[in-house]
């Protein structure tokens, strides 16, 4: 397949209205554009088709052209794939679902309708939302899609915003949702009562019953054409229905990111394990923060940060770059960032699409999450680690029985299913360990701990507060001063012996309370021998269970004792190193070698070059070489069975190719 090799590729934003056909699209020059694109060493572009205005690139027999290509006698979509075919660039051809502002305004009962009754233009903005359930619009979808397949060679297809904006109330969601269970669509979030719970997972039924029709649609014509559906959504919350499942109508994982290096680490880990097909692909904007910032560009330093973050977890990396409404494009961004950043990516394709090693596994469950931390607290766990240098990966419900790493880290768990629980005890009972923490998210994890009873806290503030068996895990913490974090407890008594880490203290009031010890704080009071922090043996391994999302608070000594829980699980660590947190580690095996990536990821510009960073790995290697150019050599001891490398000054990047 084309992807398979594409690694440099164009996501060319151009979400364009006709309201002024004589100035929009008007000075669009396709020559020009595929000739910078292949300056840049550009192999693969994304061409709009059906923007989220709804109109057609192409001249379609359904829905409208854009006029000012209309007037023109302009065929984008043919124009592009014939010159980009002449240029060897491969196209993966765009088609916005959903968001469909031609088809929102044409047919008014395909609108997605919300609690009030209202859709989405009556609401003052720009986006015509229409509704999956609607047959109409399903049949709409499948014509232009098999339509766009029948009439052109291309590559592959991106499909895009597939997710729920809201919850709908149209009819066809109301006359659904009564055909299956014989009520009404409940209006009220409440994830106690069992019908919203319901309701919230036939939207993520139905959300996947559209994609994989979409699909079907385009395979049906062209079966070797590839399909993407938009996966950024499954980082957001329960409101977009995203689950993991949207894979399964996919031939590889790709979306479009812009909340920084953190973020895309562990999204690219996450989509490095559960696409169908590799690479996968990491898009962010050529504007700077996004595509609301027209005309700010990144610069080249940036650029090629999420460049090679991309590469070395086996990603492709997409520049997502904005059209300017007449047509033309800023040219100088490619000679300047982006051909550079192309030029040199390119020379490290070789050596990835290995199979990555890590100590922990961080599993992103994308259930329902119906918590707000279903994501924050995998974030804070994987910047744990990343700032104290423990290799982790990223993991989603595919990967569980299938786990290599001494540790699975579950935290913020919503719900796990009964196959996944399955999956996560056989992990444990043949000697993984896990590190839970907050919500246990099914009820056999009680049976695993050997405990009863649970129930919320009625306090909002919680205290940790260190054993004798727990306190060289604490450090700084004690009986007057224990860990703090800014939420509730699940309390619970023993039915089995553990190990109890830490018990729960709690402030001398409640939040609310009219009385309170300190006007600004809630300082701790009340002592407790529930348990806060217990480890458990289960077979030959153990769970570590932490009853509050202690992650989630971020001062220097609480991630430090986040750091060692985790760290107390991990008997065999894969690497160490001294490098700043700011540095990202990656390591990988690929044939009969392994390979270290090494990138300074600093949020500023210029990148500070850092000096004197070492690695040591757990035993003695054959050959070590720098795969990156550089004027000084690296250097290689060896001491007690392990090898240590020394490496030259890291300016953006290296790569350590390792031989046993």
């Amino acid at each position: 397949m084309w992807y398979k090799e594409d690694y440099r590729r164009i996501f060319m934003d151009m979400h364009l209205d006709d309201s002024q056909p004589e100035e929009y699209l008007s000075k669009l020059d396709i020559d020009h554009f595929v000739g910078t694109l292949k300056e840049a060493n550009v192999n693969n572009v994304v061409v709009k088709a059906k923007s989220h205005v709804g109109l057609h690139y192409w001249p379609s027999k359904y829905g409208r052209m854009h006029e000012g290509l209309k007037r023109r006698g302009l065929d984008y979509v043919g124009e592009m794939i014939k010159k980009c075919k002449e240029n060897d660039i491969s196209v993966v051809v765009y088609f916005s679902q959903i968001y469909d502002n031609y088809a929102y305004e044409q047919h008014p009962a395909w609108r997605i309708v919300n609690s009030e009754g209202t859709t989405s233009r009556e609401n003052n903005t720009r986006y015509g939302l229409v509704c999956p359930n609607n047959l109409e619009y399903r049949a709409y979808v499948r014509e232009i899609l098999q339509e766009l397949v029948a009439t052109y060679d291309f590559g592959g297809m991106f499909l895009d915003m597939p997710f729920w904006p809201g919850t709908c109330y149209c009819p066809a969601c109301r006359e659904r949702y009564w055909k299956e269970t014989g009520t009404y669509i409940p209006r009220r979030e409440d994830w106690n009562d069992p019908q919203w719970v319901d309701f919230a997972n036939r939207r993520q039924a139905w959300l996947e019953e559209f994609v994989a029709e979409s699909t079907r649609a385009i395979k049906e014509v062209k079966s070797a054409v590839s399909v993407e559906h938009n996966f950024a959504a499954v980082g957001c919350g329960w409101i977009h229905g995203d689950t993991e499942n949207l894979l399964e109508s996919c031939d590889y994982a790709g979306g479009d990111y812009y909340g920084g290096y953190l973020e895309q680490t562990f999204m690219c880990k996450y989509y490095n394990n559960v696409t169908p097909n590799k690479p996968f692909v990491y898009i962010t904007s050529r504007c700077d923060p996004n595509l609301y910032a027209h005309t700010v560009s990144r610069c080249e330093e940036d650029l090629y940060i999420h460049a090679m973050n991309a590469l070395v977890h086996n990603g492709a990396f997409s520049v997502c770059d904005a059209m300017n409404p007449n047509g033309t494009i800023n040219t100088e961004v490619y000679h300047d960032a982006i051909g550079p950043v192309f030029r040199n990516s390119c020379d490290y394709e070789q050596y990835v699409s290995g199979d990555m090693i890590a100590d922990v596994s961080i599993w992103y469950n994308t259930n329902l999450k119906a918590n707000d931390n279903f994501i924050q607290s995998p974030f804070a766990i994987a910047r744990v680690l990343q700032e104290y240098n423990m290799l982790y990966d990223v993991v989603g419900s595919k990967n569980l029985k299938d786990i290599k790493t001494e540790v699975l880290a579950i935290n913020g768990a919503y719900s796990i299913t009964d196959e996944e629980m399955d999956a996560i005890e056989a992990y444990v009972r043949r000697g993984g360990k896990v590190f839970i923490t907050g919500k246990l998210g099914h009820k056999h994890f009680e049976e695993l701990l050997g405990i009863k009873e649970l129930k919320g806290s009625e306090y909002g503030y919680t205290y940790l507060n260190p054993t004798e068996a727990g306190k060289g895990l604490f450090e700084s913490f004690n009986a007057s001063s224990p860990y703090p974090i800014e939420r509730r407890a699940i309390e619970c008594t023993l039915k089995e012996e553990a190990t109890i880490l830490a018990t729960l203290t709690y402030p001398y009031t409640k939040a609310g309370d009219k009385e309170f010890s300190a006007i600004h704080s809630n300082p701790p009071g009340i002592h407790t021998e529930m348990p806060a922090v217990m480890e458990k043996q289960v077979g030959e391994g153990k769970i570590l269970w932490v009853v509050t999302p202690l992650e989630l608070a971020y001062a220097h000594y609480c991630k430090k004792a986040v750091f060692s829980l985790i760290n107390s699980l991990v008997e065999n660590k894969k690497i160490e190193s001294n490098a700043p947190a700011f540095v990202e580690l990656t390591h990988w095996h690929k044939e009969d070698k392994d390979y270290v990536g090494i990138i300074n990821q600093q949020t500023v510009s210029p990148v500070y070059p850092i000096d004197a960073i070492t690695i040591t790995l757990p035993f003695a290697c054959k050959d070590v070489k720098l795969k990156t150019p550089s004027e000084q050599l690296i250097h290689v001891e060896y001491e007690d069975g392990k090898t240590i490398i020394c490496l030259p000054k890291l300016h953006m990047f290296h790569l350590v190719e390792i031989s046993y």
